[in-house]
């Protein structure tokens, strides 16, 4: 007895009803030894237009904080454009836009008068290790909402942008002045970047403080060499500030690269209160020298008030061997003038940052770090464990620029995009025709509905549900069948139930002849997964009866023999 099409279908249906995922962690060697590229990327049927980082999860553990989105601005010779994109703990794409082609930097979620905006910084990064742009902030529909700039007719720099509780903005400002430079060897007076930090008034764009590292720092403290600048229109960049960070007593710590320091600044009178790290050090250090040996690092934070967080690269493009790249937790007694090391965090594969880097801690105490020249971001639980390790680049080409992001931070973000969802009909990897959707920015989609009509200007009333199925990623398939109507529509609708959008209609008609017809049950609806299970077992148990019966009945055939004479004629 054969078992019928019906039945096959509905177990095979099943059976593939909830689609693979990779495991959670792994280490693909093609991957990591450029098999795939310099710049592995992830592409959309649905949004040809869009392209992400494919990434390498090395190492996780639900440790990790899953809750909030990651945050980066993937850009570098290997890439098409600069991006500002978000992607899930998967690593699933969740927004990304290359906006108006400019390069991108330090994308951040910060809040300002109560509502949450979606910030960074959008300009020209090529004049000499800085920026000059502006700051971009789009609100939670990703509608353009406010461009900040410097003040006093200067350039916002791309190396810090923080909004402070009173509602103003800190902004790093480069500015080129001259100078005399007799005191790192050169008998005339040249250009030299001087660094500013400016305090913003949102709400009239004005300064409300600003500091000048040259009032206050001697180019001879500086680490890096002049060589060939200071000559013509090579400004020496002595100080190369790169964070900016007030606290509750309204003073400001900034770090500076090629000082090797920390500068902690009266908020009031703009004076030094102390200098750590470098050769300006005002601290004793109790970590036998690992407090105060940082060195090119960036991102420094007050993290409570006696504790400073830094991403300590150690080296930089000259010195790329001279230490290994840590996160570093410090203890400051500003009393005693004493500093101590509270933790440090190496990446596992003794990543050398020679550029750019972040740090941050995370509301459960993780602490995230990411690599910016190299494409790489590792979570650590607080006391320096290795949770998780991701790359976004293979590790083969760490170091070259080809892919990274200047900083890798991690916040909650809740996105209502006004565009509507996008669809596409395409074959997929079966070179079966899928109805394809997507909804660039869109984080409150539960599941996917496929509509059809026999007319692409139905009302609602008029769409008839053909399928449904949960978001698991950026991108949701539907398979097309033949008895489907003319035109396809995909509807998002939120965990509560309601409807948030729905994609333009496309019509399948171009493809009908290539369709197929579909035969018994078709569930691939999750709510549903309860009766597929039960199928399918139902199935398994006829299938056993049926081979039972089978069995029996060969074991039972009658077993009659007629002997054969063995005398010869």
């Amino acid at each position: 007895m054969r078992l019928p099409w019906a039945f096959l279908l509905v177990v095979s249906g099943a059976a593939n009803g909830i689609p693979s995922k990779p495991p959670p962690s792994s280490y693909d060697f093609g991957y990591e030894h450029n098999a795939y590229g310099s710049h592995p990327l992830t592409v959309f049927k649905s949004a040809a237009e869009l392209e992400v980082p494919k990434l390498d999860m090395l190492l996780y553990s639900k440790a990790c904080e899953s809750s909030l989105y990651t945050l980066l601005t993937p850009r570098g010779g290997a890439t098409r454009e600069p991006q500002a994109t978000i992607l899930d703990s998967n690593g699933d794409l969740i927004w990304t836009s290359g906006w108006r082609g400019q390069q991108l930097y330090n994308l951040m979620v910060q809040e300002y008068k109560g509502e949450k905006y979606l910030t960074f910084w959008a300009g020209d990064d090529t004049v000499g290790g800085h920026g000059a742009g502006t700051i971009i902030m789009l609100d939670k529909t990703y509608t353009w909402f406010k461009e900040v700039r410097a003040a006093n007719g200067l350039d916002a720099d791309l190396h810090d942008f923080r909004i402070t509780e009173a509602g103003t903005a800190l902004v790093t400002v480069y500015e080129v002045v001259q100078r005399d430079l007799n005191e790192v060897g050169k008998n005339h007076i040249g250009p030299v970047w001087d660094c500013l930090i400016q305090e913003i008034d949102l709400e009239t764009g004005s300064a409300v403080f600003q500091w000048r590292a040259l009032d206050h720092w001697s180019l001879a403290d500086s680490f890096k060499e002049i060589g060939d600048d200071g000559e013509g229109d090579r400004a020496y960049d002595f100080f190369h500030m790169n964070s900016i960070d007030k606290d509750s007593r309204g003073n400001y710590l900034t770090s500076s690269r090629y000082m090797h320091s920390l500068t902690y600044v009266n908020g009031t009178t703009g004076e030094v209160i102390w200098i750590l790290g470098g050769k300006k050090n005002m601290f004793l250090d109790l970590s036998n020298g690992t407090a105060t040996n940082f060195a090119y690092q960036h991102d420094a934070r007050w993290s409570g008030n006696d504790t400073i967080t830094i991403f300590d690269n150690g080296v930089d493009d000259v010195h790329r061997d001279v230490a290994d790249t840590r996160g570093l937790k410090l203890k400051i007694d500003e009393k005693n003038m004493t500093v101590s090391v509270v933790a440090e965090y190496f990446n596992p594969h003794r990543i050398h940052g020679i550029s750019q880097g972040s740090f941050q801690t995370l509301s459960n105490g993780n602490v995230l770090l990411g690599y910016g020249n190299s494409a790489a971001f590792t979570e650590y639980s607080s006391d320096g464990e290795v949770l998780c390790d991701t790359h976004f680049g293979p590790e083969s080409r760490f170091g070259t620029a080809e892919v990274q992001s200047y900083r890798v931070y991690k916040y909650e973000w809740h996105g209502w995009p006004t565009t509507p969802p996008s669809a596409a009909i395409r074959r997929n990897s079966s070179r079966n025709w899928n109805f394809f959707v997507s909804w660039n920015g869109a984080t409150e989609v539960s599941k996917w509905i496929l509509q059809g009509s026999n007319s692409p200007n139905a009302t609602n009333e008029g769409w008839k549900e053909l399928y449904r199925q949960k978001r698991l990623g950026f991108e949701t398939a539907f398979e097309l069948l033949k008895s489907y109507p003319r035109y396809l529509r995909a509807v998002a609708v939120h965990s509560e139930g309601h409807m948030l959008g729905f994609s333009e209609p496309l019509d399948k008609r171009a493809v009908e002849d290539q369709l197929v017809y579909s035969y018994g049950f078709n569930f691939i609806d999750y709510d549903a997964w309860g009766i597929q299970i039960a199928i399918t077992c139902a199935g398994v148990l006829v299938v056993g009866v049926l081979l039972r019966k089978g069995f029996v009945a060969w074991n039972n055939r009658a077993k009659a023999y007629q002997q054969l004479s063995t005398t010869p004629n």
